[in-house]
């Protein structure tokens, strides 16, 4: 053993035991600072820090005698005690006034001297002080997401679109350390105390950005309408930052019940469940509106349903005529394919999940068209059709384009008269067909292909009826009026010689 290394072995045998402190430094955590003194050692003016010490002996103070100890931080020394008379037990410390504490980590020791005169000191005991409070950036409030900040609100919607909760990054301060712990404030005034939460930085995440989550279910428990948000840090040893500012947040989180009543159709007839639509008002298409009540959040998307899917004529619309107002617009043909019929028209909401929301049903009926075109045959002289007058190639029919005609359409022409047994005897001038591109634009029969035979007439009873009956199906030859009730009227002529 090298005579150096003996000798302080020797001195350290001879130095008293360490000091302590009431009240004792804070238990040390994994990157934070050592025996941290709480703020409780310095804070209060009628309470000092006491670094205490055990009895020495022998012990013989008196009048002529004193003894007395010297505390030191560091090489400082910050206090000092004398006594005259034998120590009481509960006498063995020195109080510490603030203004000796300095901040930063010291060693704290004393030295002793006994009645002889004999001085000792002691071992060290570590301390750290921390005076400083947080300083917050400026300024200091939380940042919450644009929308939900003022003039938008934090809706229930919100929530829902963002795992129900809402985060607020906290602005970096100086200096974070392992142990701070950030409370956060959430309530109806802006110097509230109601606490949300609190955070507690250790090592392993007080370098990184802070983050206040705030869960649907405190925000739905404080209730709707104008709350206010700040915090406050305070670091280990338990000195408070200032209050941050605060943030004015307009809560709308209590879920509003989804309703979704039925909608309106434009130029329809009707207040009930049941309107009543003339065709002619919607000759250009229909106008379906989602009443302005309906609970719709926003990004949420919106359709509306016109017929049962996968019926002729049915459509569904996704797009609103004008994007963000609530009314979409139904083509012609799928008004024109239920003329004369009864069909249901919803809507539906899609939400953040995919899930469609349906509306009330409304019941529409599309009346029957009304001043349809008659079929027109060549050669008619006063109501009546000469035989002898109509060409080998047999009569010619006509019928003008009727309003909302479209390509989907099917019609089937019939003549009837009467046979030479006195019964009915009926021609199908057209077999139920699709119309063609240029019958819709310009009638059917304009190019002379639509004729009634010769050979047909030839076999009718003179100067009896003979008439015409067209019958059209507006929904692609799904259905047709019944044989006794075309939905044209009629060509009625009286054929003569």
């Amino acid at each position: 053993m090298s005579s150096e290394k003996k000798h302080a072995e020797d001195e350290s045998v001879l130095l008293m035991p360490a000091p302590w402190t009431e009240p004792e430094p804070l238990s040390d955590i994994v990157g934070g600072e050592i025996n941290l003194l709480p703020r409780s050692a310095w804070s209060d003016p009628g309470n000092p820090l006491k670094v205490e010490f055990l009895p020495w002996a022998p012990s013989n103070p008196s009048p002529t005698g004193a003894e007395s100890i010297e505390i030191f931080l560091g090489t400082a020394s910050i206090g000092f005690k004398e006594w005259d008379a034998p120590i009481a037990p509960n006498d063995h410390f020195v109080p510490i006034s603030a203004d000796k504490l300095t901040d930063g980590e010291h060693t704290l020791t004393y030295t002793m001297t006994n009645w002889l005169g004999t001085t000792q000191g002691s071992l060290p005991f570590t301390v750290t002080v921390d005076k400083q409070e947080p300083r917050l950036h400026a300024p200091s409030g939380l940042v919450f997401p644009a929308e939900v900040l003022r003039p938008n609100k934090l809706t229930a919607q919100y929530l829902d679109l963002n795992t129900d909760k809402v985060k607020a990054d906290l602005p970096a301060y100086v200096t974070p350390r392992p142990g701070d712990r950030i409370t956060w404030y959430w309530g109806a005034t802006p110097g509230n105390l109601d606490v949300g939460g609190v955070i507690e930085l250790d090592n392993t995440d007080f370098s990184a950005p802070i983050v206040i989550t705030v869960e649907g279910d405190l925000i739905r428990d404080r209730n709707d309408g104008f709350r206010y948000v700040w915090y406050q840090v305070h670091d280990r040893a338990g000195n408070p930052s200032a209050r941050s500012d605060f943030v004015e947040l307009d809560v709308a989180a209590t879920p509003i019940p989804r309703s979704l009543p039925w909608p309106d159709v434009e130029r329809a007839a009707g207040t009930g469940e049941q309107q009543t639509l003339d065709p002619l008002q919607a000759d250009t298409g229909a106008v379906v509106q989602v009443p302005q009540d309906a609970v719709i959040y926003p990004q949420e998307g919106v359709f509306v349903q016109w017929g049962e899917p996968g019926t002729p004529g049915a459509v569904r619309v996704e797009q609103a005529i004008i994007p963000g107002q609530r009314r979409y617009a139904i083509p012609m043909k799928s008004v024109a394919a239920y003329i004369d019929k009864t069909l249901w028209v919803s809507y539906g909401v899609t939400d953040s999940d995919n899930r469609e929301w349906p509306s009330l049903r409304r019941k529409l009926r599309v009346s029957r068209l009304s001043n349809l075109p008659t079929v027109q045959c060549n050669g008619l002289t006063g109501g009546s059709l000469s035989l002898k007058t109509v060409p080998a190639e047999g009569a010619i029919l006509r019928l003008a384009k009727w309003p909302l005609i479209t390509s989907d359409q099917w019609i089937m022409i019939t003549m009837t008269g009467v046979g030479s047994t006195g019964h009915d005897a009926v021609e199908t001038v057209i077999t139920k067909r699709v119309l063609s591109a240029q019958e819709v634009i310009g009638g059917v029969g304009m190019q002379n292909d639509v004729r009634v035979k010769k050979t047909f007439l030839n076999t009718l009873r003179r100067n009896a009826p003979l008439t015409g009956k067209v019958y059209v199906s507006f929904d692609g030859g799904a259905t047709w009026p019944p044989v006794s009730s075309p939905n044209f009227p009629l060509l009625q002529l009286t054929l003569i010689d």
